[in-house]
């Protein structure tokens, strides 16, 4: 157990930012956007961090840590970096929502065949162009008019 709190004062006293970062990231429910925490990354407030940090710390192991970080522009560090998490975080979210809706709208179909189901799927066919909408044939052909 020594050598534990050995290493938690080290940390301490040498990484209390990133400790504090990784720390929040394990937090449960810091991914819900109406936390403390998330609200704090997303209004870049370190003030607000530090305040969620100091009340939901107590009787951890590294109790105190908070108080490592004296200035304000550290703190403000840790938002911002929350921030480009949470921002990453989103990105990949929307890509990987991106991807199933492509992969499951080449599947289209389920078919039977021999007591067998087999997909079928269509190619998408990037090379193709949206056709553009063929002009009114009422409308004058040099001014496109009705």
């Amino acid at each position: 157990m020594n050598e534990l709190q050995y290493l938690a004062n080290w940390v301490k006293q040498q990484h209390a930012q990133e400790y504090i970062l990784t720390w929040l990231l394990n937090q449960p429910g810091f991914w819900w956007s109406d936390g403390e925490a998330y609200q704090a990354a997303l209004q870049k407030s370190g003030k607000l961090l530090k305040e969620y940090v100091q009340k939901n710390q107590k009787g951890d192991l590294f109790q105190g840590i908070a108080e490592k970080i004296v200035d304000d522009e550290s703190w403000d560090e840790v938002a911002e970096s929350l921030t480009k998490i949470i921002s990453i975080y989103q990105d990949e979210l929307l890509r990987l929502q991106d991807y199933s809706r492509r992969k499951n709208s080449k599947k289209i179909l389920k078919k039977s065949y021999n007591g067998q189901e087999q997909d079928l799927f269509v190619e998408d066919n990037e090379e193709m162009e949206i056709q553009q909408a063929l002009p009114d044939p009422f409308s004058d052909a040099l001014t496109g008019e009705v």
